[in-house]
């Protein structure tokens, strides 16, 4: 199940939240000293939307991962996309658990006038899940970091 956390829940969650976040953040998020207060901040100000994936089992809530979302808007095509700004896993998701998380998703974007949902990942179970889920996987990030120019 997939479910959008309120700011005051990734405040009380944080701890739990921050190492997966951390580990899974895009090349774009740089090594900024305070990054992680920058999102804890952008989380609980709703420019950044926290989602956890979790199931029942042994009648238990058992995390399955994380994921933080974010809505692009191009002001040149007047397109709305969905940014998954980074996810998270604790254990291998089935590929029935990625195909309700992604309707989910896909739902919420579509309700709040997104037409796609875009992403960084450079982890091969990801790609794999990306093309058997029918998205396209061409498109690579590039990235030129200045100190080195």
């Amino acid at each position: 199940m997939l479910t959008k956390l309120l700011p005051e829940q990734v405040t009380r969650y944080w701890d739990i939240l921050k190492p997966a976040i951390e580990e899974s953040l895009p090349p774009v998020a740089g090594e900024t000293p305070d990054k992680m207060n920058r999102i804890l901040a952008a989380l609980i100000g709703g420019s950044l939307h926290c989602w956890v994936s979790s199931q029942i089992k042994d009648e238990r809530r058992i995390l399955e991962g994380v994921m933080v979302t974010r809505v692009l808007h191009d002001d040149v095509s007047e397109t709305k996309s969905l940014l998954i700004y980074c996810l998270y896993g604790y254990d291998i998701i089935s590929d029935s658990g990625w195909k309700r998380g992604f309707a989910a998703i896909a739902k919420w974007a579509k309700s709040i006038g997104c037409s796609r949902i875009v992403a960084y990942s450079d982890v091969p179970r990801i790609l794999d899940i990306v093309e058997k889920l029918g998205g396209d996987t061409r498109y690579r990030y590039i990235s030129f970091p200045l100190t080195s120019v």
